[in-house]
């Protein structure tokens, strides 16, 4: 039998949008606290253009389109500090204007290549690891 070690875990609430994460966004010396969905088909991680604007950050960077089955979007990213249960790294995250601040998405680049991740659905519980 296998084994792995976590450094954090969580127990979450199953919602109609998914496993949702706490989340805090950091740039210099501003930060900003959220819940994101957990999605592991997206590749990056994004946040609605609320966030940028908090954290200070222009609305231009390094731009990606991104194609959904609702339509496309621009996106921009910026390289912020995320920390989510008391785990940071650095990361290129985008930032959209669809003007939703619920629409935020932990993807593969970014959060799911950053970390070690457990999930036992059935126990509501989620695992953390560097």
């Amino acid at each position: 039998m296998s084994s792995l070690d976590f450094d954090a875990d969580l127990e979450y609430e199953e919602t109609a949008a998914g496993i949702l994460v706490p989340v805090r966004l950091i740039h210099g010396d501003r930060s900003v606290e959220l819940t994101a969905r957990l999605d592991t088909g997206a590749a990056d991680c994004l946040f609605d253009r609320f966030y940028a604007e908090i954290l200070g950050l222009p609305e231009s960077g390094v731009e990606r389109h991104y194609r959904t089955v609702t339509g496309s979007f621009p996106a921009f990213g910026h390289e912020i500090t995320i920390e989510t249960l008391g785990l940071q790294w650095a990361a290129l995250v985008f930032f959209h204007s669809m003007g939703n601040p619920a629409h935020a998405f932990l993807g593969r680049r970014g959060w799911l290549d950053r970390v070690r991740l457990g999930i036992v659905h059935d126990q509501r519980r989620l695992f953390l690891g560097h």
